[in-house]
């Protein structure tokens, strides 16, 4: 199947939205090996694995997808998806590509040690800064001589660090030195592991997991609360690690900070070193955007980096998201990157245009900034995100734009004005005793501050 370039650079650009919108299970295992073929004015086709990830993408993401594929494309067009043959995706082809199952279509066949991994993520490309350099050099240490120096190995941090290129790059140095690799999600590990029981196949589920000289398990936290994979894992923790094999894991906070975690299994994960990954700085995040920018479809100017690394929150994903739209949009229109247009992709308010900016903008620029809505921000809903990122805008528009909590309970969806003092009080708070949240928001919150 032919792939065009425009397609796939458009829908690359997708990509780099939507997985700001979706969970990482959920783009690991239906997006992240997809790719765009075909496009026209009106329509994109969109090359998927298998039959079933076409039908699931087209029955549970077609909405979401096709929002972001017009707000890249800057007018209505219809998304379609079609099962490829031969595409390489991600320095493979489909007929190599191990598309991760849903937990009632497991492949028993199919070796852990033959897990897929992303090419791109190498030691290599990870950018080191103050923030990581402890979990990169850990990394490399278990990759070379697995088993050897801090067994299991447990990397934690925030969503979006860089956990799992890590997880990756140790399995791909591994495996290329001949070693046994199996990485898997926890998500399917549990799916696998519950197959394995529904179908009578625990010997053959013991036998995948406990054959590989690395066990690479990612977002390990998703095992808290389930009991009966909490047990199969102890057992394979167990055997792997009194063979002397090594063990990995990823996990978003602390084995201290899980909940619903048996205390054996949180003891063994603290047996061998613990290495966090804060959040970077911005001379490291400035790296990461000049990385991701040699790899983009049209130039970025030095300024413009050092814009995008200052305004967007210290995460990588954000990061490079924030960057995806930036050239998307001088791609699409046909303009040079620079500091203008990239506030624009951003909805970030320029600061000599703060004073005149509405309360209705500002909200709208905070919505663009998290990846939400407008409509979200004003809405009912509670869920972590939305909160926070109504929270800080009740914050700005007291305290920059001097609003009553009237004003401002009225501008956010009708909320009360005790909700309004409390978020303000909130926030201010948080920035005074947190320091990631306030290195993570700060330097947007310089947008606003000049009216």
């Amino acid at each position: 199947m032919p792939v065009d370039t425009s397609a796939r650079q458009t829908w690359e650009a997708v990509l780099g939205r939507l997985q700001l919108q979706v969970t990482k299970p959920s783009f690991d295992t239906w997006l992240r090996d997809t790719v765009g073929v075909d496009i026209n004015d009106q329509s994109l086709t969109v090359a998927v694995p298998t039959s079933f990830a076409a039908e699931w993408l087209e029955r549970r993401m077609h909405a979401l997808i096709e929002d972001a594929v017009n707000a890249i494309s800057g007018y209505p067009m219809t998304v379609s998806f079609k099962v490829g043959e031969g595409i390489p995706v991600n320095g493979l082809t489909y007929s190599s590509v191990i598309p991760a199952p849903p937990a009632k279509a497991i492949a028993s066949d199919v070796p852990a040690t033959d897990s897929p991994l992303n090419p791109h993520y190498t030691f290599d490309s990870f950018i080191v800064g103050g923030s990581n350099q402890l979990a990169y050099a850990a990394s490399m240490a278990v990759a070379d001589a697995p088993g050897a120096a801090y067994n299991p190995l447990f990397l934690y941090g925030a969503v979006g660090l860089g956990k799992t290129h890590l997880l990756q790059a140790i399995g791909a140095r591994a495996r290329n030195a001949g070693r046994r690799v199996a990485y898997v999600t926890c998500e399917q590990f549990t799916n696998e592991f519950l197959s394995a029981i529904k179908d009578r196949r625990t010997e053959s589920f013991r036998a995948r997991y406990r054959s590989a000289d690395l066990l690479l398990i990612d977002d390990i936290q998703f095992i808290s609360g389930k009991e009966g994979t909490q047990e199969g894992f102890f057992h394979t923790f167990n055997a792997l690690h009194d063979s002397g094999r090594q063990i990995v894991l990823t996990c978003d906070r602390p084995p201290s900070a899980l909940p619903l975690l048996e205390e054996r299994l949180r003891s063994r994960f603290e047996w061998g070193l613990l290495a966090d990954i804060g959040q970077p700085s911005l001379e490291t995040r400035i790296a990461m955007v000049t990385s991701f920018a040699n790899d983009a479809p049209v130039a970025v100017p030095r300024e413009v980096i050092d814009f995008i690394a200052d305004r967007t929150p210290s995460n990588v994903r954000l990061l490079q998201g924030g960057l995806n739209r930036v050239t998307a949009m001088a791609y699409f229109t046909n303009t040079p990157v620079t500091i203008e247009l990239a506030q624009t992709a951003l909805g970030i308010v320029a600061a000599q245009d703060v004073g005149n900016a509405s309360p209705k903008e500002v909200i709208a620029a905070i919505a663009s900034h998290f990846n939400l809505t407008q409509g979200a921000l004003v809405s009912g809903r509670r869920d972590k995100k939305v909160a926070s990122a109504r929270q800080i805008a009740m914050y700005v528009l007291n305290t920059q734009y001097k609003l009553s909590t009237d004003e401002i309970g009225t501008a956010l969806g009708g909320r009360d004005r005790t909700t309004v003092i409390y978020s303000v009080k909130k926030v201010a708070k948080r920035l005074a005793s947190d320091s990631s949240f306030a290195n993570d928001i700060a330097p947007f919150l310089k947008s606003f501050a000049n009216n």
